[in-house]
């Protein structure tokens, strides 16, 4: 059954076969045409409320508050081509009565002149790869095991782990192993070696490091597994990525209403504030300020140092039943070790001003 090349319904150009992009949240295969389209694939027909979504969130650049402000036909246009076949990139005929209908489809969104040339540049950045720049160890194409990722995390030994995941990128996902390591400090290096590690395999791999995010939540939100270190790791890696994946600060938040999260959240926050302070600031971070009340002087210590980073302002006006004398430990680092301090050292003045602010 001869088909056609499937064209974009708004400038009649061909477009490229649908694949996995470092961007939008589901598993369905998009693109992106010359003139500005967005088109996903939807290859059941059953899944087009999600295929949508995907389009017009790819479409804003993963900015999730500007798509649901959108109006349909005000701000954007949506079409539907029938009859897609993925696996030979063709439009094929509608068959003879009696046959099986093909149910694949692809939809298409164009934002409006306006609102597309805002996210044009951003949009290309996050799906097209770079070539690193750094020069990595020569290293053969394998997937490490836990052991041997262990041994170079406690070693410092970043390039050589770095050079792995660029040749394999499934070395990512050892990382994960490492995340539930019984020791606290070990588990805080793991978390800042991914992050180093992330920093390069990002320009060569984005698809990849989107995919670990995602895995990262989904474990953090098991309830039959511990968060140990999966929230701190998806903090890490939008600290040291721009906007790239701020996108997922949203689903840290979603877990703040749960106690038992609340010392990693908030040690992936103050990662975040003190790397990358600019896409937090856009985030909800004033919800935090609620936390300044709890009873445990690690919440109350922990978000008192986020929120010197964003906002001191905000810190001042919230601190009516801090006590000054109560002790708490915190990670330093920058030395590595854990270290115990009163919640009154982080209320001197002279630190309240941030290098990043």
């Amino acid at each position: 059954m001869r088909g056609k090349i499937p064209t974009c319904p708004f400038c009649g150009r061909p477009i490229e076969k649908p694949r996995y992009l470092a961007i939008g949240f589901s598993d369905l295969e998009a693109g992106v045409c010359e003139c500005g389209s967005v088109y996903v694939c939807d290859v059941t027909g059953h899944n087009r409320g999600t295929a949508f979504v995907e389009a017009l969130i790819i479409a804003c650049a993963g900015d999730w508050d500007l798509a649901w402000d959108l109006i349909p036909d005000e701000d954007y246009k949506e079409i539907w081509v029938e009859n897609y076949d993925l696996e030979t990139h063709q439009i094929l005929p509608i068959p003879p009565y009696g046959r099986r209908k093909l149910s694949s489809v692809l939809c298409f969104i164009k934002l409006a002149d306006d609102i597309r040339e805002l996210k044009e540049k951003k949009l290309k950045e996050m799906i097209s790869p770079e070539k690193t720049e750094v020069s990595l160890p020569k290293v053969e194409k394998r997937k490490l095991n836990k052991k041997e990722l262990e041994k170079m995390v406690a070693s410092g030994e970043k390039d050589l782990i770095t050079a792995y995941a660029v040749v394999e990128p499934l070395n990512l996902n050892v990382f994960q192993k490492l995340l539930y390591h019984p020791d606290p400090v070990f588990r805080k290096k793991v978390v800042i070696t991914l992050g180093d590690v992330i920093e390069r395999v990002v320009k060569v791999h984005p698809q990849k490091v989107l995919e670990l995010i995602k895995r990262l939540i989904y474990a953090a939100a098991d309830s039959a597994a511990s968060p140990w270190g999966a929230l701190e790791a998806v903090g890490e890696i939008i600290a040291r990525t721009g906007d790239r994946y701020s996108v997922f600060l949203r689903n840290l938040f979603a877990f703040l209403p749960l106690p038992e999260y609340r010392v990693y959240l908030l040690y992936a926050f103050l990662r975040i504030a003190t790397l990358n302070p600019s896409v937090l600031k856009q985030s909800a971070y004033l919800s935090l300020t609620k936390l300044l009340k709890d009873s445990d002087p690690q919440i109350k210590g922990l978000t008192i140092m986020v929120l010197k980073l964003l906002n001191p302002s905000v810190l001042k006006e919230n601190l009516e039943e801090i006590d000054p004398e109560e002790r708490f430990k915190v990670f330093d680092y920058e030395k590595e070790e854990f270290k115990e301090i009163t919640l009154g050292s982080l209320l001197k003045e002279e630190k309240w001003k941030s290098p990043n602010s």
